[in-house]
């Protein structure tokens, strides 16, 4: 298949997913269903039709407002339909079709909602963090039957190759561990809640879809661009050291950037301090 023609597919596909994850950041945090009722328009109230309801072209074409009753659609819905579909094509130019496309495609859609979610309601919905651990177990069961994937071998007293474990079931107990431990050390020295438990859930599921080290990795940048971020805040009087900052967001983009560099950010880091 042409390069051209397998992105182009994989673009498209991607705006209808993220068309669908606009009805998810939309319905979850108010607890209704995302299947029924069928799409319609929140002002109004209208159904919508199939015209309303191409992945940008509609947006685009009604000039952002509702065919119906005029009122102003938020720029999120053709922003999330966007980068939905240049993430789906920028990862078939990564993975090609195949397994590790299908997951990281359904992981990363996850990943979009969750950001936009907790960034305006300060919550992770915990259907998107099961979900997530979901895809990563299912891809390893499916790549360790196909013998595409193999166990962690951990060491393990009578076992002298070490004890296999799955990858993902690895990656779930070691990164949601380390921010189960961070949440309760945070809990009984500070007297504050340090993580919350969709974030804990959130850690999970990175750690179930990226190897260990690249999960390990993308937490390490999210509390890097968390920090920058923080104090460009405080600099700007928009937070004070006392106010939270949702910490969903930065730990997407470091697993996006684990997806797409994770081992060429280790190979760099290892060349850097002469490993």
């Amino acid at each position: 298949m042409p390069e051209w023609l397998g992105v182009s597919i994989a673009f498209i596909y991607g705006a209808v997913v993220g068309s669908f994850l606009n009805v998810c950041i939309w319905r979850l945090p108010r607890d209704e269903s995302i299947i029924r009722p069928s799409s319609h328009c929140p002002q109004c109230d209208t159904p919508l039709r199939v015209r309303d309801l191409i992945p940008m072209v509609s947006f685009l074409a009604q000039r952002g407002r509702c065919r119906y009753c005029g009122a102003s659609i938020r720029w999120r819905y053709f922003s999330v339909e966007l980068l939905t579909a240049v993430y789906f094509g920028v990862l078939y130019l990564r993975y090609g079709f195949g397994l590790d496309f299908l997951a990281y495609a359904l992981f990363g859609a996850s990943l979009i909602a969750i950001f936009f979610i907790d960034l305006e309601h300060w919550i992770i919905p915990d259907q998107l963090s099961v979900f997530g651990i979901a895809v990563g177990l299912s891809r390893d069961g499916i790549g360790l039957a196909l013998r595409t994937r193999e166990p962690y071998r951990i060491p393990f007293p009578g076992v002298e190759s070490g004890l296999p474990v799955p990858q993902s079931i690895a990656g779930i107990l070691v990164c949601g561990g380390i921010f189960l431990a961070i949440a309760v050390v945070s809990y009984y020295v500070f007297k504050k809640e340090g993580l919350g438990g969709g974030d804990i859930k959130l850690a999970a599921a990175i750690g179930a879809n990226l190897a260990l080290g690249h999960a390990l990795l993308s937490f390490f940048l999210a509390v890097a661009v968390g920090s920058v971020i923080g104090v460009a805040l405080i600099a700007l009087g928009k937070k004070s050291r006392k106010d939270y900052v949702p910490f969903g967001p930065m730990m997407v983009a470091g697993a996006l950037a684990g997806i797409f560099y994770g081992e060429q950010i280790i190979r760099m880091w290892k060349n850097y301090v002469g490993l």
